[in-house]
């Protein structure tokens, strides 16, 4: 089996997108029945060996304000909110894309970003989350137009459909009659640097950024509104004194969308010295960061997947999460869940978890034992029975004939 994958979510910072994408290249590598991998990155092929030894060789960016980086990245940002930027940005990378693909038909083509570009092989796509419907506001107004073009269009040319969880499945049913049978959810995995570690374990990376094991209450991910991050915040301030004094929160995660007004709030707290802003935290870091915490707050209103909460689990800190979410899915009562966007029992299930070391101690061992379920081993063997399958469905026939 030849593998085409596109590439262009592993630019630096990596997302969520960008660690799927990431961690399917490097199992592609250990399984058999897989002969080559070849990516596409926007512009240009290179073969999956490459890819993945520049992603080793490549410094992580150290995102500060004022460096050059984030200068470049809130650029980024604007360029892609313009008008038409998204239409010409494709237009250029599917002729690039189509033009290699003439010697490439014999691959099975996956787009782990939502969107398929021109193949006449088989296709997959991953379709992470449906949030541009479910919460528009979230999203630059250009990116919610973009992808309610382009992506029912996906959805008819597709081969087959991979979803993070049954949560996205059920949705990509209902609100794009994809049938049943051609949709999949393949839940995501937690690397193995995620473990449970001791204080003595974690010392030199927490003493960098001023912290103590099991002293502090963390959030990981991106700084945008979608996060649920406010809620966070809301719930942070309604606990008493002594709780905040005691287990400071603390919050890592690169810049996102819309979030000048959250950024603010954030800045302003830290300035107080009511919560400690981290930042971008690099990739040998986070594990520390994560084993460290007393508990793992993830209060995000819509997710796929939610793979911070897996990553938390697989690191022995209790974790908690929003009711009914796809967390709550695969943590199959692993975490201890909240109404979503309500910080009142936000701040409740903090104080109970902090403040309850029992609790804590179980919810913290029901997490590491849930988290052991799932690997991004897993994750690929299950993808290599999509890509089967939709290797069936192209030479069947079965697919919209006007793609």
């Amino acid at each position: 089996m030849k593998v085409l994958m596109g590439s262009e979510s592993l630019r630096p910072p990596l997302t969520g997108i960008g660690n799927y994408t990431l961690n399917l290249l490097r199992e592609f590598q250990t399984l058999s029945d897989i002969e080559a991998v070849d990516c596409f990155n926007g512009d240009r092929f290179s073969d999956a060996k490459e890819v993945l030894a520049s992603m080793g060789q490549a410094p992580e960016p150290v995102l500060h304000s004022g460096s050059t980086r984030l200068w470049k990245a809130q650029l980024r940002k604007v360029l892609r909110s313009m008008p038409l930027t998204y239409r010409l940005k494709s237009t250029w990378s599917n002729t690039r894309f189509k033009r290699g693909c003439r010697s490439r038909k014999d691959f099975i083509y996956h787009e782990p970003n939502f969107i398929l570009k021109p193949h006449d092989g088989p296709s997959v796509t991953t379709v992470h989350d449906l949030s541009f419907i479910r919460h528009p506001e979230f999203h630059p107004a250009e990116r919610v137009a973009w992808l309610s073009r382009q992506l029912p269009r996906t959805l008819d040319r597709a081969d087959f459909v991979i979803a993070d969880s049954e949560v996205v499945r059920a949705e990509l049913i209902e609100q794009f009659s994809v049938p049943s049978d051609r949709v999949r959810a393949i839940y995501l995995g937690a690397d193995a640097r995620f473990m449970p570690r001791s204080a003595d374990d974690t010392v030199s990376v927490l003493s960098k950024y001023g912290l103590v094991h099991g002293r502090y209450l963390a959030f990981v991910g991106t700084i945008e509104p979608r996060k649920g991050l406010s809620v966070l915040l809301d719930a942070w301030e309604q606990l008493p004194s002594a709780v905040r004094n005691n287990w400071p929160l603390v919050i890592a995660g690169a810049p996102g969308w819309r979030n000048a007004e959250l950024m603010s709030r954030v800045m302003a707290m830290q300035a107080r010295g009511d919560v400690k802003f981290l930042q971008f935290v690099s990739s040998h870091d986070l594990p520390f960061i994560y084993a460290g915490a007393a508990t793992f707050v993830y209060p995000s209103i819509y997710e796929g997947f939610g793979l911070p909460v897996l990553e938390a689990m697989a690191s022995g800190v209790p974790v908690i999460c929003g009711l009914g979410t796809s967390m709550a899915e695969f943590a199959e009562g692993a975490c201890k869940l909240f109404q979503v966007g309500d910080s009142q029992a936000l701040a409740l299930a903090i104080s109970e978890l902090l403040e309850d070391p029992t609790q804590n101690a179980q919810m913290a061992h029901f997490g590491t034992v849930q988290a052991n379920r799932f690997s991004w081993a897993r994750c690929a063997r299950e993808t290599i029975q999509v890509y089967v399958e939709a290797g069936k469905n192209h030479s069947q026939g079965s697919y919209d004939e006007t793609r």
